[in-house]
C-alpha cells in the first residue's frame, strides 16, 4: 500500500506561523472567561452583599408586575429573562405576607412604607389578603404605614389606600374606573377564512367559547357577569370607603363626578384626590422623603429615608423546616393542562405528584390547596381531585384556600376538600364542561384542495377538519359532553350534600361570587389563606407549633445553583424594561391561552373542558 505524506505549502506554514499564536490567545481567553464567571457564580451564591438592618429602619412593600401565588415558567430562565426584558415581573404573596410578619415583631422596623408605582396587576382577593396582613402589622406593632406614589391605577390605589396616610406627588395621575372585561369575538373572521367551528355545551351561561362562535357577547353571558362583577365591585367600593371615613355613595358620586371635579381643580389629579378626600398630603418627592424619615430616620447621606425593600428584609429569614409537624400549601396556579407543566400552570401530573408527595410524607399532618385557576382539561382535572381524595382516605385532612379565581376546573379539583374558603373578591362556580371541534373543508375548497377515500364504517374520518362535520358525529359528542356534566353535577352534589338537581340550577356554567357561592353552598367559610391554615391545622389535632411548607417542585443542583446566582444578579444589574414585544404578548396572552387549549389535544380527540375562560378583575 502505497502511502503519500502531505506537505504543507509555503503560503500555509506561513500563515500559519502568524496564526498559531491568535487561536492560541482566543484559547486562553475562553478559558479565563469561563473561570471568572465561575468565580463569579460563587461570589454571588457564598459572597455577595450583606444585608443589614439599621435601627430606625422603614420596610418598603413595593411590588412589581403581577402579584401571584407562584413564579410562572422555570425558575432557572427567570432572572436572564428580567435582564433581557422579556420576562413580565412577579411578586409572591408568600413573600409580602412574611416580610410583613418578620417587621412586626422587628425593633429595628419603625414604619412600613407602601410604594405601590411598580404593580402591574392583582385580583380583589390578592389585595384582600395583603389588607388583612397590613391590618395585623398595625395592630401588633403600632407601628405607623405611609404610602408614597405618583400614578395610581384602581389596583395600586387600593393598595395605598392600605396606609394610615397616602401621600401623593402634585404630577401624580389617579383614575378608577370600575370592574368590567371586553374581548375579541372572532366568527366573522373566521367565516371569512372557511373554519367551521363547532361548540357542544350543556348550560346558557357556559359562555367560555363564545367568541369563536359568535360576534358579541350573549344575553346570558351579559346577565351574568355583570351579577357577580355588581358584588365583587361593591366589595371594592366598601373596602376602600371604610379605610377613607367615605361611605359607598359618596365613594361612587367621587369616582361617576371625575371628570367634574378635575376640572373644578383646574386639571390637577392630585388637588382633586386631595379635595376629594382619597388622599392625605400632596407634596414632591424630597418631601415625602422627609415626612418618612419623621417616622423612621434619614440614611447616611441624609437624602433618603432609611429604607430596607421587603424582598433584601426576606433574606434575613431563611427558617429550616426540620419538625414532625408540618401542613403544606401546593399551589395550584393557572390554566389546568395535561402532563407536567412549570409554574404558574396547573399540571394534571406535576400537581398529582406534589399531593402525592404530601401524602407519603409522614411529617406532612394536613395539605392547604391553594386554588387560583380559570379550569382547563377535565381530564387532568379529575387526576388532581383523585389525588385530593387519596390524601383523604390516608387521614389528610385536605382544605382549600381559593384565591382569585376557582371556577369550572378550579372548582372540580377543589369540591371534594374538607372545607373549602373563599375571599369575597374571589369569584368561582362555572360549573360545566363544553367540548369545540373545529373544521375548514371551506378553506379547503377556497385553495382548490379537495379531500375523497374510502373506509370500513362510516366513522372513519370523522375528526378530519378537511371534511364537513358528520351531523350522527354532532349528536355522538353533545351526548358525551351532556354525560360529563352529569358527572360533574353529580360529584359537586355528594361532595357538597346538596341534591343533584339544586346544584344543577346553580351550575350550568354560571359563576358566582365568593359570598353568593358561600350562600349557594358551594363553599364553606369566608375568609384568606391563613384563616385556611389554622382551619387545616385544628382539623389534623395540631398545636400552635406546627409548621408550614410550600410543597413545590423541587430543583436539581446545577437548577439550583443557576437560579441562585442569577436571582443574586439581578439586584446588581439593572433590569432593561419590557420590549415591545413582551408587552404585545402580554395583551395577547388571554387569546394564546385559549389557542393553546384548543391545539393541544391528540389526533382523534374531541377538546373537552371545564374551563370558565374567565378572569377575575385585574384591578
Amino acid at each position: 500500500m502505497n502511502t503519500e505524506t502531505k506537505q504543507s505549502s509555503p503560503a500555509r506554514t506561513f500563515f500559519g506561523f502568524f496564526t498559531k499564536p491568535f487561536v492560541l490567545v482566543a484559547n486562553f481567553t475562553r478559558h479565563i472567561i469561563l473561570l471568572l464567571i465561575f468565580i463569579w457564580i460563587l461570589w454571588l451564591i457564598f459572597g455577595g452583599r450583606e444585608i443589614h438592618v439599621s435601627e430606625k429602619t422603614a420596610l418598603v412593600l413595593a411590588p412589581k408586575g403581577f402579584i401571584v401565588d407562584q413564579y410562572s415558567g422555570d425558575p432557572a430562565m427567570h432572572a436572564i429573562q428580567t435582564i433581557q426584558g422579556t420576562r413580565v415581573p412577579e411578586t409572591r404573596m408568600r413573600d409580602i405576607m412574611r416580610s410583613l410578619e418578620m417587621a412586626a415583631e422587628d425593633d429595628d422596623i419603625t414604619a412600613l412604607v407602601i410604594n405601590p408605582d411598580e404593580l402591574m396587576g392583582v385580583g380583589l382577593a390578592h389585595l384582600r389578603e395583603i389588607a388583612d396582613a397590613v391590618d395585623r402589622f398595625k395592630e401588633t406593632s403600632g407601628k405607623p404605614v405611609i404610602a408614597m406614589a405618583t400614578a395610581l391605577s384602581q389596583s395600586q390605589y387600593y393598595l395605598a389606600s392600605l396606609a394610615d396616610e397616602v401621600l401623593m406627588d402634585p404630577q401624580g395621575f389617579l383614575f378608577i374606573q370600575g370592574f368590567g372585561g371586553y374581548r375579541n369575538y372572532f366568527k366573522e373572521g373566521l367565516d371569512k377564512l372557511g373554519v367551521d367551528v363547532h361548540l357542544f355545551r350543556v348550560g346558557e351561561y357556559k359562555s367560555a367559547a363564545e367568541p369563536y362562535v359568535r360576534n358579541s357577547m350573549s344575553e346570558e353571558a351579559k346577565e351574568a357577569n355583570l351579577h357577580f362583577m355588581n358584588d365583587l365591585w361593591q366589595t371594592f367600593l366598601q373596602d376602600i370607603g371604610q379605610r377613607r371615613n367615605l361611605s359607598v355613595a359618596e365613594l361612587s358620586d367621587i369616582i361617576d363626578d371625575q371628570a367634574k371635579r378635575l376640572q373644578a381643580q383646574n386639571g390637577s389629579v392630585a388637588d382633586m384626590a386631595l379635595e376629594a378626600g382619597l388622599v392625605d398630603r400632596v407634596m414632591k418627592r424630597p418631601f415625602m422623603h422627609k415626612r418618612i424619615a419623621e417616622v423612621s430616620s434619614f440614611d447616611d447621606e441624609g437624602n433618603h429615608f432609611r429604607g430596607i425593600n421587603f424582598q433584601d428584609y426576606l433574606t434575613l429569614d431563611l427558617p429550616e423546616v426540620t419538625g414532625h409537624k408540618q401542613i403544606a400549601v401546593v399551589v395550584a396556579e393557572g390554566v389546568i393542562m395535561p402532563g407536567e407543566q412549570p409554574g404558574g400552570t396547573i399540571g394534571g401530573d406535576s400537581t398529582s405528584a406534589l399531593l402525592e408527595k404530601a401524602r407519603f410524607n409522614n411529617n406532612i399532618k394536613a395539605v392547604v390547596l391553594r386554588v387560583n385557576s380559570p379550569g382547563g382539561g377535565v381530564y387532568p382535572s379529575e387526576q388532581i381531585r383523585r389525588q385530593v381524595e387519596a390524601l383523604q382516605v390516608a387521614g389528610k385532612p385536605v382544605v382549600v384556600s381559593m384565591a382569585n379565581v376557582a371556577a369550572s376546573g378550579g372548582y372540580w379539583i377543589s369540591m371534594t376538600a374538607d372545607s373549602i374558603w373563599a375571599n369575597e373578591g374571589t369569584i368561582t362556580g362555572s360549573i360545566g364542561i363544553y367540548g369545540l371541534l373545529m373544521t375548514i373543508p371551506k378553506l379547503f375548497d377556497k385553495l382548490g384542495i379537495h379531500s375523497d377515500g374510502v373506509g370500513t364504517t362510516e366513522w372513519v374520518g370523522a375528526f378530519n377538519p378537511d371534511r364537513p362535520l358528520d351531523p350522527e358525529f354532532a349528536k355522538l359528542i353533545q351526548s358525551n359532553i351532556e354525560y360529563g356534566y352529569q358527572q360533574f353535577i353529580t360529584a359537586v352534589a355528594l361532595a357538597r350534600g346538596l341534591e343533584v338537581s339544586m346544584v344543577d340550577q346553580v351550575a350550568r356554567g354560571r359563576v358566582w361570587t365568593a359570598k353568593q357561592a358561600k350562600d349557594l353552598g358551594l363553599v364553606d367559610q369566608l375568609g384568606n389563606l391563613q384563616q385556611a391554615v389554622a382551619d387545616a391545622a385544628q382539623k389534623a389535632g395540631l398545636s400552635e407549633d406546627y409548621q408550614l411548607v410550600w410543597l413545590e417542585k423541587e430543583l436539581g443542583f446545577v437548577e439550583q445553583l443557576l437560579t441562585d446566582s442569577m436571582a443574586q444578579a439581578v439586584q446588581w444589574l439593572e433590569p432593561q424594561p419590557l420590549s415591545a414585544q413582551t408587552q404585545i404578548q402580554q395583551l395577547l396572552a388571554p387569546v394564546m391561552a385559549d389557542m393553546q387549549l384548543l391545539l393541544n389535544r391528540r389526533p382523534g380527540e374531541v377538546i373537552k373542558m371545564a374551563h370558565c375562560l374567565c378572569q377575575a378583575p385585574q384591578l
